[in-house]
């Protein structure tokens, strides 16, 4: 039986319309990321920026993260952080990925212990600055006694915990941390994502650590 050419075109049409539909429901049900892309981009981004402003226009990085294969959003933070850093300046970067089997305390902005970073930094005194995503240490005194020098440490926190008594031993140039300070400054409605960012995070130097809430 032979159709008409007008049918099978609108079938095509048909078959096109129904596998584009297909194909959005399963992007956006399925395959689309579940965390906001922009947003941790962002993340990544600032983090660059404090490290360029803290290191200069160039020298070694020493980046502190953790495999990412579960962690989509860190991905995203350290793709940026890479892409920003190389238009900021000259870097050379030394990356050190942590082993996070069967250690769940490791996590975007939380996880790196006083004794590690020691060890990361010491084996790294010709470095620019030290960056962590994985959060601030809790430096104890006998780790601070081990540092053979005090490196610029930029970090990533998730906890605000550790940031008054490192930034008042001068152990920490810059944290990107969660927020703690209320209201956040921008509009109320997040228009931007820079607007988004400061709505989640906060930059925190030594001359704005003492806003920190203290811990009771």
């Amino acid at each position: 039986m032979n159709f008409p050419k007008k049918t099978w075109l609108t079938a095509g049409a048909a078959l096109l319309v129904i596998a584009g539909a297909a194909a959005w429901i399963y992007w956006h049900e399925f395959k689309a990321p579940t965390f906001d892309v922009e947003l941790h981009r962002r993340v990544g981004e600032v983090m660059a920026e404090q490290t360029a402003r803290v290191a200069g226009q160039g020298g070694k990085i020493v980046l502190i993260t953790i495999p990412t294969r579960d962690q989509p959003e860190l991905q995203v933070e350290l793709q940026a952080f890479n892409a920003k850093l190389r238009k900021l300046g000259k870097f050379e970067l030394r990356e050190y990925e942590l082993d996070t089997k069967d250690q769940d305390k490791y996590g975007i902005g939380t996880g790196l212990s006083g004794r590690r970073y020691v060890r990361t930094a010491n084996k790294n005194l010709d470095a620019a600055a030290v960056v962590s995503f994985v959060g601030a240490p809790n430096l104890k005194d006998e780790d601070v006694t081990e540092l053979k020098r005090v490196p610029k440490l930029v970090a990533q926190a998730r906890s605000v915990d550790h940031l008054p008594k490192l930034f008042g031993r001068q152990l920490i140039s810059v944290a990107v941390a969660s927020r703690f300070s209320f209201p956040a400054p921008g509009p109320v409605m997040a228009r931007t994502v820079q607007d988004r960012f400061d709505k989640r995070y906060q930059i925190v130097v030594a001359a704005t650590v003492a806003a920190i809430p203290k811990a009771d």
